[in-house]
């Protein structure tokens, strides 16, 4: 019993112990609750930043602008498209459908555009400077300027193999997409691209100088297989005399190879001249002849409908052209 009993000293300063511990908790328990919070918050904060910082690739190939590359810039200067007002068009220009990726705007509405642009000034081109030409014949010489293969060849010219952007078709399908297609598509897309970025003036002024500056035979065009009976009919119309073949020249008759010389006359005035190794060659060609001097007339110092989009030029209409003659 004795060892049980305790001073009343020491359960006094046992008293204090207990209720120190009791008021004072422990400080690993205190600094754990303060430093975990704050770090999930700033873990969080941070997943918010990097996900407005850097955002999803869908997005943003799907607003994508493209940069031109060195070779299409090059490809720009060469033909003045550097003078775009909108830059983004030119990646664009060179672009055919065929090249699906996603975000990347083809050349499919320029090149629709472009297409009508191009009929439509070098329509109204040959059309004031030849207003005789038959509308058949009109219609085969605008096509002649505008056609995939002709395009194909300037396109050549114009170095657009190093930029078109496409993809081949695949071997199973019945259709396959050719080159030359591409190439005529990205030749109508810079004429549309002109159109929209700088006006109808400059892209006038392009087609004059890539296009109708080129020479085209147009005598191939005019076909007609019974060409005396259509120049009677026409000089009737006319209102002039009967046309007649007559011998100009001729040699070697009696050898292997003769050359005679037939005009064709109306009146006094000679209206066609052709050549052959027998006359009836000769005849048939001075009838021709005196055709495509008709219908292929030049018109000199001539105005252009559209000389009115510049500014301070006068449109001085020219005459309708003839029709052709209905036999």
């Amino acid at each position: 019993m004795a060892g049980l009993l305790r001073s009343p000293l020491v359960l006094a300063r046992n008293t204090l112990r207990a209720s120190a511990v009791r008021a004072c908790p422990p400080a690993l328990t205190r600094t754990y609750r303060i430093d975990v919070k704050p770090t999930k918050k700033i873990a969080a904060q941070d997943n918010e930043k990097a996900q407005i910082s850097q955002p999803s690739t869908t997005l943003d190939s799907k607003y994508r602008i493209e940069r031109p590359s060195a070779a299409v810039v090059a490809f720009a200067h060469r033909l003045g498209l550097n003078q775009l007002k909108d830059q983004t068009l030119l990646m664009r220009i060179v672009t055919h459908p065929s090249y699906e990726k996603v975000g990347i705007a083809t050349n499919e509405r320029l090149d629709y555009l472009g297409a009508k642009v191009l009929d439509m000034f070098v329509l109204e081109y040959l059309h004031t400077k030849y207003p005789k030409m038959p509308t058949k014949m009109l219609h085969d010489a605008v096509s002649t300027y505008t056609k995939s293969s002709t395009l194909a060849l300037m396109a050549k010219e114009f170095g657009v193999e190093d930029v078109a952007r496409w993809i081949r078709s695949k071997p199973e399908l019945e259709h396959q997409l050719a080159f030359n297609t591409v190439k005529a598509s990205v030749v109508r897309a810079t004429v549309g691209a002109l159109y929209v970025d700088q006006g109808p003036i400059k892209a006038r002024e392009f087609i004059h100088a890539h296009f109708l500056s080129r020479e085209l035979d147009l005598v191939q065009l005019l076909e007609i297989e019974e060409p005396k009976l259509y120049l009677s009919f026409l000089m009737k119309r006319l209102g002039r005399e009967r046309p007649v073949a007559r011998l100009v020249a001729e040699t070697g008759r009696l050898s292997k190879a003769p050359v005679f010389i037939v005009g064709v006359y109306s009146g006094t005035e000679k209206i066609g001249e052709g050549f052959g190794s027998s006359l009836k060659m000769a005849e048939f060609r001075a009838n021709k002849d005196a055709l495509t001097k008709y219908y292929l007339e030049e018109q000199k110092d001539f105005g252009l409908p559209s000389d009115v989009e510049v500014q301070g030029a006068v449109y001085t209409p020219t005459k309708v052209g003839d029709t052709p003659v209905v036999v």
